[in-house]
């Protein structure tokens, strides 16, 4: 007789959803680090902007074309306190989805190791009745003959 776990399809089920879940984590922190890449660049040329800014406004330069200059500032400050509220916000998720699999681990590996407790006492069960098997094999065998059993 074979051995049947009889959680496995619970078991099966939980490494499903910790290979998800490890999915979902690998998307979020590519996106964490794409979104990263974003500010980064965004803060570059924001810097890249000022610097010119500075340059332009040591030389002299229209009013009309300042404005539009700090016109281009703030709405650049707009756009990175977007991204950084969106960073945030997939730094959450990135937890949520840690914790997620963190618990889902635990539970598959409480599943792992009733399994292994149960097929030890499996394993166990059926060297005992192999060793019973055994034993009333050999009983028979030896058993002195009666005085019926003569040829």
């Amino acid at each position: 007789m074979p051995f049947r776990f009889s959680l496995q399809p619970l078991l099966n089920w939980k490494t499903s959803l910790e290979d998800q879940s490890r999915m979902r984590l690998a998307a979020l922190l590519i996106l964490l680090r794409a979104q990263e890449e974003e500010i980064e660049k965004l803060i570059l040329r924001r810097l890249a902007h000022e610097q010119e800014l500075k340059a332009r406004s040591e030389r002299g330069m229209p009013a009309g074309e300042y404005l539009l200059f700090k016109h281009y500032a703030e709405e650049s400050r707009k756009e990175l306190t977007a991204k950084e509220n969106k960073k945030r916000k997939t730094l959450g998720e990135i937890e949520q989805e840690r914790q997620r699999l963190l618990a889902i681990t635990k539970e598959k590996k409480a599943l792992e190791r009733l399994k292994e407790k149960r097929f030890k006492e499996f394993r166990h069960s059926q060297e005992k009745a192999e060793q019973k098997r055994a034993d009333e094999a050999a009983t028979l065998k030896y058993r002195p003959r009666s005085q019926g059993d003569a040829p």
